[in-house]
């Protein structure tokens, strides 16, 4: 057991940077449309509803931050494929 050698990993799918960097921006796409609804609600919302929708617009910025670095880490890449795993996508 102790000489047992280690089974690798399942390598991840890769895509072209161009699809990946796309898939990334639908998703930005749909995080806005989000945060912009989420903003209009706060705005019209009473004052006890307005702390938890304060949460969720917060929230909605946080992911759509994320979701611009990683473009940007895709970018920076040099190599013609990323690896792209579900948990990236939506």
């Amino acid at each position: 057991m102790k000489n047992s050698q280690i089974k690798p990993l399942n390598p991840a799918p890769c895509l072209p940077k161009a699809e990946a960097i796309e898939k990334v921006n639908q998703q930005i796409a749909n995080l806005q449309t989000q945060l912009d609804a989420a903003k209009a609600q706060m705005q019209s919302a009473v004052s006890p509803g307005k702390y938890a929708l304060n949460f969720q617009v917060n929230t909605l910025k946080k992911q759509l931050h994320a979701c611009k670095l990683q473009v940007d880490r895709i970018k920076k890449d040099p190599k013609p494929e990323v690896p792209w795993f579900d948990r990236f996508s939506a």
